[in-house]
């Protein structure tokens, strides 16, 4: 069994990764699905062998003081400077902020904008600007994003951002949600120091068993603990994530896959991993009836555009657009 969500991850490696192939980079990179096998991808060429001078600050960034954990999974995010900790720390809890603590919508989009600009400035200034086929230049310009901003660039708050950076939040953010659930999605050459697991005190599950739930599926308690463990993570969010079209797909499309999964083994539904929002619910069952009709399912969904076109979402504009409304009310959110 393989979430959505793991295919998103892996889509979205491939497509993002075609300049690097086409400028004839070598090597390449994995990322592991939620069924546990690796899906070779052409890489971005500095996440696969870091310069010595990265190296060495990578060294010194996980020597620090910072929480253990942090330390670990920002290693997997290498920059210029050293490591991204703020990755590491949205690992941990994806609802953790720091450039858009308190701000708003529109607020969190300039904070992001401005950040970028002045990585960009920064590169250029150092004689190297800003490679967009360098995995490491991609963590640099965004390390002063938390997960919260990522959502914000991913969506195109405001439309401050380019395709480009859109797609390069989107691979930041579905590499957190791999990590969270015990999947490695960072540069090949850093993957021996990879424990396949959740993060440990976050309340997920360690199941790794491949022995079946019950006897009418070949659902396994592993498969099922992946379901559960990326609706936590999901439902961890901060509010503004939760706002965005993109978490909302995402989400629907992990409930949908552990609900399918229940069904199969015959197995009740456990009530946390079942969202309470609108737009959750709505987009889950949208998913299930196209599936039951083999209508199919674009993984590409950054904004209500991407959504809508959707063949399953023919005719539902109108109540999904409702949806998306009442979910911001049901945060406690308004305006933008």
């Amino acid at each position: 069994m393989t979430t959505i969500s793991a295919l998103r991850a892996t889509d979205n490696y491939l497509s993002l990764s075609t300049v690097a192939e086409d400028a004839a980079q070598t090597g390449t990179t994995s990322l592991t699905n939620s069924s546990g096998s690796r899906t070779p991808a052409a890489s971005i060429s500095d996440s696969l062998s870091l310069s010595a001078e990265a190296t060495v600050a990578l060294t010194g960034a996980t020597g620090t003081s910072m929480d253990p954990q942090v330390a670990y999974y920002a290693q997997f995010f290498p920059t210029r400077s050293g490591a991204g900790t703020i990755f590491g720390e949205n690992i941990l809890d994806p609802a953790a902020t720091t450039l858009s603590t308190g701000l708003s919508g529109p607020e969190i989009a300039k904070a992001a904008r401005a950040s970028m600009d002045a990585e960009y400035s920064s590169m250029t200034a150092s004689g190297q600007a800003f490679d967009f086929n360098s995995g490491v230049d991609w963590n640099t310009l965004m390390s002063g994003l938390d997960r919260t901003a990522l959502a914000a660039v991913s969506s195109d708050q405001d439309g401050l951002f380019s395709k480009d950076e859109q797609d390069m939040a989107q691979s930041l953010m579905l590499q957190e949600e791999q990590f969270a659930i015990g999947n490695y999605a960072g540069p090949l050459n850093l993957e021996s120091k990879f424990v396949s697991q959740p993060p440990s005190g976050q309340g997920y599950s360690f199941d790794s068993s491949d022995a079946m739930v019950s006897d009418t599926s070949n659902i396994t308690y592993a498969d099922i603990a992946l379901s559960e463990n990326l609706s936590s993570y999901l439902d961890k969010a901060g509010n503004y994530e939760k706002s965005t079209v993109q978490w909302a797909f995402g989400r629907a499309s992990v409930q949908t896959q552990y609900e399918e999964d229940m069904d199969a083994a015959k197995q009740p539904y456990d009530p946390q991993y079942i969202s309470n929002l609108s737009i959750v619910g709505m987009l889950s069952e949208l998913m299930k009836n196209a599936q039951k009709i083999h209508v199919g399912t674009d993984p590409s969904v950054l904004n209500t555009t991407d959504l809508l076109n959707e063949k399953w979402a023919k005719g539902h504009e109108a109540a999904i657009e409702d949806a998306l409304v009442s979910t911001r009310k049901e945060l406690g959110l308004s305006g933008n």
